[in-house]
């Protein structure tokens, strides 16, 4: 009897993680070659998600082991190519009351015809708050080997500083010219040659085309 017992516990445990919502900021593990990760914002009733152009918003529920997206609305931004492609599968993905599992860290959106990992991110409340000015063009500059970085400033009077980590979420374009609110979080134990911050965007505030200088 209490194995019985045991085993119908064990498994009202597993029952409640699939239907438990997915809350915290996602993003996509493995994109595909030259397109932005998808990244999901889910916090107690409400989703947002974006795949590098528009901004997309909704209600959002469990229903099972079904993630329930309802009324849909977007930003209306002029998306072309892979990023528009992108952008209607999320959609439909979305659309698709996918099924959820957990596992730590990882999400698995999965639907009939489509399959999405997701790792957690941090909480973007605890980074510390920063805004930078990104220059409209890279420059020549050498890390562990020769490549390009990016030019940043925190100030408008303030000299341009080569910046050779990675802004995640944040796609250069060339000729515009960028500033950004990011947010800053400590790397325990970074490798020799990595930095031991990470930056992540938490906003694009201004965009201007400026063009080649």
């Amino acid at each position: 009897m209490k194995i019985a017992q045991l085993g119908v516990v064990v498994m009202s445990v597993l029952l409640t993680a699939c239907n438990t919502l997915p809350e915290g900021r996602w993003q996509e593990s493995s994109p595909a070659e030259e397109t932005s990760p998808i990244t999901l914002d889910i916090k107690k009733d409400r989703i947002a998600a974006n795949a590098g152009c528009n901004r997309l918003m909704g209600s959002v529920k469990m229903y099972g082991d079904q993630l329930v997206v309802e009324q849909l609305a977007s930003t209306l931004m002029m998306c072309h190519g892979e990023m528009a492609e992108k952008e209607e599968a999320l959609k439909q993905l979305l659309g698709d009351r996918p099924r959820v599992q957990m596992s730590g860290d990882q999400l698995i959106l999965s639907t009939n015809t489509s399959s999405y990992v997701f790792q957690k991110q941090p909480n973007m409340e605890d980074g510390v708050t920063r805004f930078i000015y990104v220059a409209p063009e890279k420059t020549h500059c050498t890390g562990v080997g020769p490549m390009e970085c990016l030019q940043i400033r925190e100030s408008e009077d303030d000299p341009w500083t080569l910046f050779y980590g990675n802004i995640e979420g944040f796609e250069f374009k060339p000729g515009t010219a960028y500033r950004l609110r990011i947010k800053e979080f400590d790397v325990p134990n970074p490798p020799a040659d990595a930095s031991s911050k990470r930056w992540i965007l938490d906003l694009v505030v201004e965009q201007e085309w400026v063009g080649n200088q």
